[in-house]
């Protein structure tokens, strides 16, 4: 039998539902009153209509008084084998009563009910109407009955009620979840906005700072500025197109391969930054073998400290320190702060925008489970340190010889190498 999709999500109002109980129960009592045994139906009286009426009529309100209208039906069913002297279709509405307890009322209430109302019918049908006690107990099994299918359906309707809770948990948890991961996902381009811009855009401020203070008397040194900061500004128009890229687009095989930033790009942002003013000297092992999320995290730290001393302390001497240890890599920016006697401290540079440099390396290397300190140095200057473990992340890429890396054994003074600075107070 096919049903339709409409019927089958069909579902009749309670009130309606209650009423119809009425008519069918209400029709079967008047239609067979009842007989003894192999006599014929009895013929209906004004008393016994009276006690079918009062025994059926009561459950249009059983919903809403569960336990009045189940004694006024027991006792209605009670007094009608006792009068009548007859078992007839009246537990018809007793059971009804009867399973609308079980739904309703908790377990010691509609246990005692259960057990007072079968009790009750199986001593009046034994005391008034033919046949012995075990004759009876027909009538307690029908109430039992009636009991069982209520405590059926009570505890379908909580497992119900619970799936529902789970599925309506599992939903918030869902877009809890989802909402997460878009805060996450802005945080993450965020940063990464931060540190492609960042960088570049306080060395052509620098760069146009001085070339406005030697425009009129060093017009070459100034047209040199002038073109890293053309330089600096196709750069960053170059990594906004990349990034934007992929913002853009939807599927995950039309993203670009160009590889993210890794130490092997070290020797350019130390010539950047030197072409700023900087005087810088790294040391670092000769080769590294490191996870891709530590390589990323290592370069942008190394990135946002250098753009800080470039913003903050303008022609600054900087070391930077790159140690690899058993378990972890060390990396250490050391800045003194600046010498007023270079031009670079005295052209008039101004901070481009208060930024979140260090909010945002101290968020990276938390992320990978390392740490990080920074802060003055009491001699003036500022320090930045961080320590991160080599266990995080998975695929690592060897880079020997990379630009920029010395040996210990031979630590060789590269220029324009930084260590991970952050400034003085006010930085970043």
């Amino acid at each position: 039998m096919v049903v339709s999709p409409r019927l089958a999500g069909y579902k009749m109002h309670p009130v309606a539902c209650d009423h119809a109980i009425v008519l069918i129960v209400l029709a079967i009592n008047l239609l067979r009153p009842g007989a003894k045994h192999g006599d014929p139906q009895i013929q209906l009286t004004v008393t016994s209509t009276l006690l079918i009426l009062l025994a059926c009529l009561p459950l249009a309100v059983r919903r809403q008084a569960p336990l009045p209208v189940l004694v006024i039906t027991s006792l209605a069913a009670a007094g009608y084998a006792a009068v009548v002297q007859v078992k007839s279709p009246i537990v018809l509405p007793l059971a009804c009563a009867i399973y609308t307890v079980a739904t309703h009322k908790d377990r010691r209430t509609r246990s005692i009910a259960i057990a007072v109302v079968a009790g009750l019918m199986v001593v009046t049908t034994t005391l008034f109407t033919d046949g012995d006690l075990l004759e009876n107990l027909s009538v307690a099994i029908f109430v039992l009955f009636a009991g069982a299918i209520g405590e059926a359906v009570r505890y379908r309707r909580a497992y119900l009620h619970e799936l529902e809770d789970r599925l309506r948990r599992a939903e918030q948890t869902r877009e809890e979840e989802a909402e997460r991961r878009v805060i996450e996902e802005r945080l993450r381009i965020a940063h990464e906005l931060h540190d492609v811009i960042a960088h570049h855009i306080a060395l052509m401020n620098v760069q146009a700072g001085v070339a406005s203070h030697l425009l009129r008397e060093q017009p070459d040194e100034a047209e040199r500025a002038l073109l890293l900061v053309r330089e600096g500004g196709r750069t960053v128009l170059q990594e906004l197109t990349v990034l934007l890229g992929v913002l853009r687009r939807s599927g995950l095989g039309s993203l670009p391969t160009t590889p993210t930033p890794s130490l092997q790009e070290i020797s350019a942002l130390i010539e950047s930054s030197t072409a700023a003013g900087l005087r810088v000297d790294c040391e670092s092992p000769a080769s590294l073998e490191l996870p891709d999320v530590i390589e990323l995290t290592t370069y942008r730290i190394l990135q946002e400290s250098l753009t800080n001393v470039v913003k903050h302390a303008p022609g600054a001497a900087v070391r930077i320190r790159i140690e690899h240890e058993p378990g972890s890599l060390t990396v250490e920016i050391v800045d003194d702060g600046g010498h007023p006697g270079t031009p670079y401290r005295t052209a008039s540079v101004d901070p481009v925008g208060a930024g979140h440099g260090l909010l945002g390396m101290r968020e990276r290397v938390t992320a990978v489970g390392g740490e990080l300190t920074a802060g003055p140095l009491p001699d003036g200057g500022f320090r930045v340190r961080a320590v991160l473990p080599l266990e995080t992340g998975g695929a690592t890429r060897d880079d020997p010889g990379t630009a920029g890396r010395r040996s210990d054994a031979d630590p060789q003074r590269v220029p324009g190498a930084g260590e991970l600075s952050t400034g003085t107070g006010g930085r970043c």
